[in-house]
């Protein structure tokens, strides 16, 4: 890769839900990764065609274990202006930047008992598109008073809305105010931890950030480049009496 931002920035937003050994598929498709975060809350997919690089060759479809940890660590000594080669092969797999001189690194591959995970088969009731910017804010206001935040879709509007002791805070995005696209089959409400959120609204890709959500069911935020498919799943969080 000439630029290597878009799977620097991929794996990155990866790898604030998964630290440790993740397995990627590599075929004719590109680069996929699909894994669980630790306490089974949240879903990171990441899918890079192979249009994302300047050159990509493969002998056949495989899998290919790492280590999140030491993977993102290298990707971070990316500089600007940095080319980006990956060879996979004889238990390793090289990464060489070049740009003011060469730079290699080597990283063991893992023998993993399974392949990327399946991802789930979900119908929402209402889809959004919002600025970023926006969507991070509310998350932010929201974990000023409360460890959870509400997102509601009702009248073509995008309600998110926090209480705790501390007080309450709601931000309201319509249309052209934030809310950037919006399509609803019904009203949507669900209740969601500020943790994973401020998570999953990390990811600097594309312009927008695109919600789908049913009530009281799993959200997915999905980030898109021409290139690049990057999407979380997050478990709601149910209030127990």
């Amino acid at each position: 890769m000439k630029d290597p931002k878009v799977l620097v920035e991929a794996i990155k937003a990866a790898y604030e839900l998964v630290k440790d050994d993740v397995t990627f598929k590599i075929g004719e498709e590109g680069l996929v990764l699909r894994a669980m975060d630790p306490a089974n809350v949240a879903m990171v997919i990441v899918e890079l065609k192979k249009d994302a690089f300047d050159k990509f060759e493969i002998e056949k479809d495989g899998f290919v274990g790492i280590n999140m940890d030491r993977f993102v660590q290298v990707l971070k000594r990316a500089k600007r202006g940095d080319s980006l080669n990956i060879k996979i092969g004889s238990g390793k797999m090289e990464i060489v930047y070049e740009g003011s001189g060469k730079r290699r690194f080597s990283l063991p591959l893992l023998a993993l008992e399974s392949g990327p995970r399946p991802e789930p088969n979900l119908s929402f009731s209402a889809k959004v598109k919002i600025d970023p910017s926006s969507f991070k804010s509310a998350i932010e206001d929201a974990s000023v008073v409360s460890d959870a935040m509400t997102i509601l879709a009702a009248n073509n509007e995008l309600h998110l809305l926090a209480q705790g002791d501390l007080g309450d805070v709601e931000t309201i995005l319509k249309q052209n105010e934030g809310l950037l696209e919006i399509s609803m089959q019904e009203n949507a409400r669900s209740k969601f931890s500020t943790e994973y959120l401020r998570k999953l609204a990390k990811p600097k890709v594309g312009e927008a950030i695109e919600i789908a959500l049913k009530s009281d069911y799993p959200l997915m935020v999905k980030f898109e480049e021409p290139n690049l498919r990057l999407a979380f799943i997050l478990a709601p969080r149910m209030d127990v009496e």
